[in-house]
């Protein structure tokens, strides 16, 4: 059954590196009958580069932000984004939020953490951020079966500068981004012959530079944005049936909006990428434009939004393909909210979005755009007593060469690959979580999802690191004035799959302490995954055993 499944393997980088952006101050929940007062600390958590998850999005019910990026924005189901360690306080109660962030964390198996960032308001139309980091690993981790130890070396460093200029009613925005991955793939079982000359090493490189135009104030009868840029994406090093060379691509993208009158709104984004390939990479040159009109109402209780997505693609699976773009919010006795919303489009599986799905990979052809032609998903969200949320919801989505991930090797490899592969899938899911807060001193929730995956009867194999349900559990405490501990617990159990062992389930427990040693400044330890399980995460390779984390973090 496993011959019948087309595997692209795939070798993948890194995403861009992320731009500094501007703080937040008080973000009001209405829904959650509660304020807090949070601020941006440059994505203050120790990353894990290996934590890639394969869950749906679930979306909270809101309209659609008119921003820069929203005619873009995907409902993946094959990956859900979720942040593995969060070993920083986060301030529930602050005067004006800092304009500076530095860390430092180390800890067992070579992990080490460092970033720093910075906003500088040059002047009152003048602002500037940047930010560089620097995460990874080196260290050994266990293999399933009889297999030796692997010595897994990973490390990403990366950096950003993002500058604009606010003129009387446009704001002129520029910047560009640096990021370098090195790191090493798995041996296979036993080296086999004609294979003396592979390496093991990969390093990958990624740039981008933009420069955009957008509306602000209340003067000009349109909001706008629009913004271009060149991004490439380079490997160094040579892998089976794939040889060195570059992606690049164009980026444009934008929007521009009107008001019908204070609740009402007519507005179309657009995205355009023109993907070009090093002739050693054997790949088609394409370009896919998506355009997405639509009209909005939103008032104290209802929100709406209809459009459609609508796009267009030269080469590589060409064609005009479109899907819905319904947004229905609408909320009753103060605090309870039903929504119902209709999506899709096209998603562009460009080498970045590939380092999302797994950093391993190495690539037998061209692979095509996946398409959503619907994925419709109802809820309910409520707060029926201060402090207390929940919520309820269930989805149904279809997805035309939809990704999957699966481990092994091909013959002749003497390295374990990723494999890619594309199918049409369906899937319908259905989940329910509840949070409570009181103040700073307890906030928890518990959420649960359920998934039934719909493939060809012969592809059965895709689903085998595809989640069958998930249960999640977070909570931070306070001890003490400046002290809290937190927990976080994350079990996945796994699809079962014909003629193939099933795979093991994730089964992660996290628990940490935070310290505020100075104002300002925190202190904190992570001990990850605490009961030492051996499985393989959803890109493929194995899960980092127990290992630590301990560093400390200043906001200046």
């Amino acid at each position: 059954m496993m011959e019948r499944v087309k595997i692209l393997f795939v070798c993948g980088g890194l995403l861009a590196a992320q731009g500094v952006v501007a703080q937040k101050q008080a973000v009001s929940d209405s829904v959650l009958n509660r304020t807090v007062v949070v601020e941006n600390q440059y994505n203050p958590e120790v990353m894990d580069a290996f934590k890639i998850n394969v869950l749906p999005n679930m979306e909270e019910p809101a309209v659609a932000k008119q921003e820069i990026d929203y005619a873009t924005a995907p409902h993946l189901l094959q990956r859900w984004d979720s942040d593995p360690m969060a070993p920083m306080l986060p301030e529930f109660v602050q005067g004006k939020a800092p304009r500076g962030y530095v860390r430092a964390a180390y800890g067992n198996l070579g992990n080490i953490d460092l970033k720093g960032s910075y906003l500088w308001n040059i002047s009152d139309k003048d602002q500037l951020g940047v930010m560089a980091s620097m995460y990874g690993r080196n260290g050994n981790l266990s293999r399933t079966g009889a297999l030796d130890d692997w010595n897994s070396r990973f490390y990403k460093t990366d950096a950003s500068l993002d500058y604009r200029h606010d003129f009387r009613n446009v704001s002129l925005k520029m910047g560009g981004a640096f990021a370098s991955q090195v790191f090493n793939y798995m041996p296979s079982e036993e080296t086999l012959p004609g294979n003396a000359e592979a390496t093991d090493r990969q390093h990958f490189m990624i740039g981008e530079g933009y420069v955009g135009l957008a509306s602000h104030g209340k003067e000009l009868p349109v909001e706008f944005a629009v913004q271009t840029g060149f991004r490439s994406f380079d490997r160094k090093y040579d892998a089976l049936a794939m040889g060195s060379g570059s992606e690049k691509i164009i980026h444009t993208l934008g929007y521009m909006a009107g008001a019908i009158n204070p609740e009402q709104q007519v507005g179309i984004g657009f995205c355009m990428d023109n993907v070009m390939y090093d002739a050693s990479l054997f790949m088609k040159d394409y370009t896919l434009l998506q355009i997405n009109p639509y009209y909005a109402l939103k008032n104290d209780r209802l929100a709406l939004r209809i459009g459609a997505h609508v796009d267009w693609q030269t080469a590589n699976g060409s064609g005009v393909k479109w899907a819905p773009d319904v947004m229905l919010d609408y909320t009753f006795a103060s605090s309870y909210t039903l929504f119902l919303h209709l999506t899709g489009g096209t998603e562009l599986n460009d080498f970045r979005r590939l380092n999302h799905v797994s950093p391993y990979w190495m690539q037998y052809g061209q692979l095509l755009t996946s398409y959503t032609p619907l994925d419709v998903r109802l809820g309910l969200k409520a707060s029926p007593l201060a402090g207390f949320g929940f919520k309820l919801q269930g989805g149904y989505r279809i997805t035309e060469n939809d990704l999957f991930v699966l481990p092994g090797l091909e013959d002749g490899s003497p390295f374990g690959y990723a494999g890619l592969a594309q199918e049409k899938a369906k899937v319908a899911y259905a989940g329910m979580s509840f949070s409570y807060a009181y103040l700073d001193w307890i906030d928890f929730t518990l959420s649960g999802n359920y998934y039934a995956w719909d493939v060809p009867e012969e592809m059965d194999g895709l689903l085998l690191l595809k989640p069958q349900f998930d249960l999640d559990f977070a909570a931070r405490g306070k001890v003490v004035d400046n002290l809290h501990v937190t927990l976080d617990y994350h079990y996945e159990g796994r699809n079962e799959v014909a003629g193939v062992k099933k795979a093991d389930a994730v089964n992660n427990l996290c628990v940490g302490a935070e310290y505020e040693l100075f104002k300002r400044m925190n202190v904190f330890v992570r001990l990850n995954n605490l009961l030492d399980k051996n499985y393989l995460t959803a890109y493929g390779y194995p899960q980092q055993g127990f290992y630590f984390m301990a560093g400390l973090s200043c906001r200046f």
